[in-house]
């Protein structure tokens, strides 16, 4: 294929790509024929899993926290395949700092207790911040005779982003942080959103407990497995998502074979619900232009 000539398959980008979840949904996509990106900061397990899945996956290593590795990852793929369809925003770490084992006497030297890890922060919830940026950026240079095609986003939240699981607080905030993302930008994107025309979805999902690096040897080992959420479930949820054009900004939790679309909470008060639909932006402009107090258009779905 020349260079610069889009391909004539749909082309997928896969954080956290080389395992788990991202892995189950690379190997699905490739048996559909689409070409995929494996991103993952693993490079033994990422190369490894594009050379058993062929020649229509491409491993690219970044860590995806830094933005300019996730930002070269990105632009490799548009290099190799001039389009992008679908993101699939993975990647994810557990909690590394216990909050609650810090010790009550002073240090000898009087300072405070060292700086946390927020490696669960940067990269499950600042990476997928990035990889939805970039997606929205390569998914305005996807066009069809001359109209630009849009593209979709699928985030991998948690159940810990709709519950607080006391025993996990920097996870809990990366996922509530990713489903509130998902919220915003697919208000934007989808109903009588702004950018309603752009042809982009974004949508979660939201696990359960799933047999995964991130969780072997911890509450798999204990769990009864009539708890654990297969990967098919997963998979059927983006599948949904993929197909579905219409969703967007929608939350979908993975309970074991079940599928629950979680909707936002109710508003508390109509005052709460103008404050948070106000279309900011035309209220400012009319008051620059003197128009006085202007009525707040809603600029998201609600």
């Amino acid at each position: 294929m020349p260079p610069n000539t889009p391909s004539p398959t749909p082309v997928a980008l896969i954080t956290g790509g080389a395992s788990g979840i991202g892995l189950h949904i690379a190997e699905h996509l490739v048996q559909r024929g689409w070409n995929v990106t494996i991103v993952d900061y693993d490079d033994v397990g990422g190369k490894k899993a594009a050379e058993r899945l062929g020649s229509q996956t491409f491993f690219a290593q970044a860590d995806v926290s830094d933005y300019d590795q996730q930002a070269a990852a990105f632009a490799k793929t548009w290099e190799r395949w001039a389009r992008l369809d679908f993101v699939v925003a993975n990647a994810g770490v557990a909690d590394t700092t216990n909050f609650y084992t810090q010790e009550a006497e002073p240090r000898e030297d009087g300072a405070p207790p060292p700086r946390p890890n927020t490696a669960v922060l940067d990269i499950g919830l600042m990476g997928v911040v990035y990889s939805a940026y970039l997606g929205l950026h390569y998914f305005r240079r996807n066009k069809e005779e001359g109209k630009i095609r849009g593209g979709k986003i699928v985030a991998t939240a948690s159940m810990c982003g709709l519950y607080a699981a006391a025993g996990m607080p920097g996870y809990t905030a990366a996922k509530h942080g990713v489903v509130g993302l998902t919220r915003a930008l697919g208000g934007w994107f989808g109903g009588k959103g702004k950018g309603r025309g752009e042809g982009v979805t974004v949508n979660c999902i939201c696990p359960g407990l799933v047999d995964t690096s991130l969780t072997a040897g911890t509450l798999v080992e204990v769990a009864d497995e009539r708890h654990v959420t297969p990967m098919s479930t997963i998979v059927r949820a983006v599948e949904g998502f993929l197909e579905d054009g219409e969703k967007n900004g929608l939350v979908a939790e993975c309970s074991v074979g079940n599928i629950h679309y979680r909707e936002q909470m109710e508003y508390g008060d109509e005052e709460a619900r103008w404050l948070m639909t106000a279309d900011w932006e035309e209220m400012l402009r009319a008051k620059m232009a003197g128009d006085g107090e202007v009525e707040a258009n809603s600029s998201a779905e609600t």
